[in-house]
């Protein structure tokens, strides 16, 4: 099995704690990340995390609703 590197990724907004993510998992060859290879993973993760925020899943609850 080739190695991997696994990056965690964090979003804040504003004051509010940071949020866990996700990860972002990239191959290592001859021993380094090459940086084409870790910008194309980074990109594709944050389009990914773009797309949910602007299109929510229906089990995600009500707008305005208490947590519970």
């Amino acid at each position: 099995m080739p190695a991997e590197i696994k990056l965690s990724v964090y979003l804040r907004v504003g004051q509010t704690p940071e949020a866990h993510f996700g990860d972002v998992t990239m191959p290592v060859r001859d021993g380094e990340v090459q940086v084409h290879v870790y910008r194309q993973h980074l990109a594709e993760f944050l389009r990914a995390a773009a797309d949910a925020v602007e299109n929510p899943t229906d089990d995600e609850g009500v707008d305005d609703a208490a947590p519970e």
